[in-house]
């Protein structure tokens, strides 16, 4: 976003949405970890082994149609959806069939000040990076003066990851999705 917003409380609990789904075990390997402080709170910029586990087992769970973290189906007489145990930011997540009978994962939340918002989506951008580079993902990242996305692709057999920060009216919307392979 080109007017480079101002950070957000809203954006801030984000971050620490995405951090939090995946701590809840640690490893016996040592990490180094940064952090950032601000006005005596601390924002984390680094993964653990484990965080990424939760990225990576959604990864997995592309193929057999997220089974594993569907919870209560969604009543809607248009759709195929899934309530979630599983959040990487906001408190609902979803999983969608499409008419292909293809399945997706997808977060979404609102953020209502405009201040952290461009902060808390290249953290959660520099946090997926460190996860899925490693395995030979690449990124690619378009900024305008109202959206930044960050999107995630390895081949075309594997799903693709997009994060996007959106302005809608006065505020602002972060989603996180886990997609069927561009093409299909």
């Amino acid at each position: 976003m080109k007017n480079y917003i101002i950070p957000s409380i809203g954006a801030f609990t984000l971050v620490i949405a995405f951090i939090l789904a995946g701590c809840t075990s640690k490893t016996n390997q040592t990490t180094t970890t940064a952090t950032t402080t601000t006005t005596n709170q601390s924002v984390k910029t680094t993964v653990t082994p484990d965080e990424c586990s939760t990225i990576n087992n959604l990864i997995n769970g592309y193929e057999s149609g997220f089974d594993s973290i569907k919870t209560d189906k969604v009543n809607n007489q248009f759709t195929n959806q899934w309530r979630t145990n599983t959040h990487i930011i906001g408190a609902t997540c979803t999983v969608t069939l499409n008419k292909s009978e293809q399945a997706s994962y997808q977060c979404q939340t609102p953020v209502k000040t405009q201040t952290k918002t461009i902060k808390s989506h290249q953290t959660l951008a520099k946090q997926l990076r460190q996860c899925l580079t490693k395995t030979g993902w690449f990124e690619s990242q378009k900024e305008t003066a109202s959206s930044i996305y960050s999107t995630f692709v390895l081949d075309t057999k594997n799903p693709v990851i997009t994060l996007s920060t959106n302005q809608e009216g006065n505020g602002f919307s972060t989603r996180f999705e886990i997609a069927p392979p561009l093409g299909l």
